[in-house]
């Protein structure tokens, strides 16, 4: 794997942890009971800064699994990434092989 390629997977690992942290401070201030909320990308571009908006079921969804991440529209990297659905929101990608995939269950908050 091209150092590049390892870097954009610690990146999305990185938005992945922020992510996790915003929906803990979000369930402490506001409940369980909230129709959407807005996490950031998780692609692999670091400088990346947009929202994206999803529903608490979709989160866990997306967070069901080790190497699974929600990103902007049109974010993926079709060299490292897998699109499995995509919405007028977001898109989940898949890292399924190789060590893109390591990196993303090695740094799985959930486990």
């Amino acid at each position: 794997m091209a150092d590049w390629q390892a870097q954009e997977a610690i990146n999305e690992t990185i938005f992945r942890e922020m992510n996790e942290w915003a929906e803990d401070e979000a369930d402490g201030r506001a409940g369980l009971d909230r129709a959407m909320d807005t996490y950031l990308c998780e692609c692999g571009d670091a400088r990346c800064s947009d929202p994206i908006s999803l529903t608490r079921s979709e989160y866990e969804g997306i967070r069901s699994g080790p190497t699974r991440f929600a990103l902007a529209l049109n974010h993926e990297n079709p060299e490292i990434d897998t699109v499995t659905a995509e919405n007028d929101r977001y898109a989940t990608i898949e890292k399924s092989f190789g060590a893109a995939s390591q990196i993303a269950r090695a740094s799985y908050p959930r486990r």
